[in-house]
Formats: structure tokens, sequence, C-alpha cells
């Protein structure tokens, strides 16, 4: 109805005016009527023979082009946004997923969809959720999601473990490796507050390692194995942080040892279309076999 008092007010004919909003000129009438009862004012003069708005059609009609543009404004960015032509990913992860196995899916997505926004916020499982939680990310790539009230999860991959080891150790020789291998053997542990910490310590459980030392972060691990300084076990998603002339990467295939990676978002919250693109291309990049069931 505001459209329709607009179209009179520019060209101040009924049947011109209904011809412009793709009505006949009784329903017109009856829409600027009905405009007239539900604010409680004549908005029309028509004893005239040209038609002209009342001094409260005028006011109205000022604010009735605010309101149209906004809508219209609002309208075109929803379209675009629909369309991929505008729009808004966050992507919430541990550091070793955002240090090497997303930025050239960003690369490649914001090729293909150079309007979309993304950014990505590296932190450890507790604070992603919480970001999911907030809305201020779309959804969260983590090993071990913890609490789950307000968000739901699916696995995304199984990730696999590799054997760091200097170049030179009894191990790097070979082409894979069991945990059971390393009996004996100089550990470098990771901190067991953290997710990969606890995982390895049930997978090593009963089998007896020298721990050389315990560290929280993935490029101090390399440093270390890389100084001679002991072995460690580590996801594969670690491996760019290595020194391949110095430090040997060996398969470790043992039962249970691989670790469920998951996507997580908010239950309530649907990912929109950019969110479902870079998902969509996230998965397709995933080695056939390590794609969940």
């Amino acid at each position: 109805m505001l459209r329709a008092l607009i179209a009179l007010d520019e060209l101040r004919h009924f049947s011109q005016a209904a011809e412009r909003c793709n009505v006949t000129q009784s329903a017109f009438s009856q829409m600027i009527a009905k405009l007239e009862a539900e604010v409680g004012l004549r908005l029309v003069d028509r004893d005239r023979r040209r038609v002209s708005l009342t001094g409260d059609g005028e006011r109205l009609v000022a604010s009735a082009r605010r309101i149209v543009a906004e809508l219209d404004e609002i309208g075109a960015d929803l379209r675009d946004h629909a369309g991929m032509n505008k729009g808004r990913v966050a992507v919430a992860t541990s550091p070793p997923f955002a240090a090497h196995w997303l930025p050239p899916l960003i690369a490649r997505f914001r090729a293909r969809y150079p309007g979309i926004r993304v950014d990505l916020f590296d932190h450890l499982p507790p604070k992603c959720m919480e970001l999911v939680r907030d809305r201020q990310a779309d959804f969260a790539i983590l090993s071990a999601p913890g609490p789950l009230a307000g968000l739901q999860y699916r696995v995304l991959m199984q990730e696999s473990f590799v054997l760091a080891c200097p170049a030179d150790h009894r191990l790097a020789s070979r082409k894979r490796v069991d945990l059971r291998d390393l009996e004996g053997a100089s550990l470098i542990r990771y901190a067991r507050s953290g997710s990969i910490g606890q995982h390895l310590e049930h997978a090593m459980r009963g089998i007896a390692v020298e721990e050389v030392m315990e560290v929280e972060h993935l490029p101090t691990v390399a440093g270390l194995v890389a100084a001679g300084l002991g072995i460690s076990v580590v996801p594969s998603i670690a491996v760019p942080f290595f020194d391949a002339g110095k430090v040997a990467l060996v398969p470790v295939l043992s039962p249970g040892l691989d670790r469920p990676i998951h996507l997580v978002w908010q239950t309530s919250r649907l990912p929109g279309p950019a969110a479902k693109a870079f998902i969509d291309l996230l998965e397709a990049s995933l080695p056939r076999k390590k794609k969940s069931a």
C-alpha cells in the first residue's frame, strides 16, 4: 500500500498509478482507502480535478519513500547473499588446521566466490565452541567437541597419526610402525591437558617409553624432534611443521589410533548459503577413504 501511495503522489492520477502497480483502478482505489482506514486519516484529496495528497498524505509519503527504499535495499542484499554475490562465512578451528589445511581451501573458495568474506578463528576447542554458540562463527572443525549444549556435530573425517623421529633413528627407515614399536623410545609427549595429548595417552597405555619432555604446541614438538631430543607421535595435519631434511615421518598403523574430526554447528541455526558452500568445498577436498560414512 505504501508503494501505491508513492505512485499516486508521483503520477497524480488513479488509473496511471494503478497501471504502474499492476492492478485494476478499482483495486487500487481500495488499497488507498484501506491505507487511510488503517492510519485513520484522509490522505488523498479527491475533490479536485487533479488528484493531490493532503498534508497528512504528504508527510506519510515522505516516510513511505524511506521505508520502501530500505526494503528494496534489504531485498537486494538478501538476493546477493542467496546468489553468493555477497556475504560472510566464519570458521573456527584449532591452530594446526588453521595453519595448513584451511588456507588453500579459503583461497579456492574466495576465487570461486570473490564477494564472500571468509573469517578464520584459530583457537582451542572450548573457545571455538563458544564462538559457534555466540554466532560469531558459522561452524567449527574440532577433534574433541567437548560439552555440546546447544550444539550438534557429525564426523567429518578420521585423522591418522605419524611417527616423527630424527632421520637417523632406528625407526626412520620403516614404511609403517605400530605403537608397540615405540617401546623403550625417548618420547616427546603432548601436554595431557590438550585433546591430542589425551588421545595419545589413552592409545599408548601399557607401552613403556621414556618421557623426555611434555609440551603443548606442534611447532615446539617439531623443533625438539629436529634437534634429536626424542621422537613423537603427531596427527597427520602436523606434517608441514616438520623439517623433512632432519625428521622422518612414518605412518603409525595401530587399531583405534585414528581420531575423529568433527564439524560442529549451532542446533538452532542452519548453515547459510555461504557456509554450506564452504562446507561442500571442504568435504570435496577430503580423501575419499577419510570421509565419514
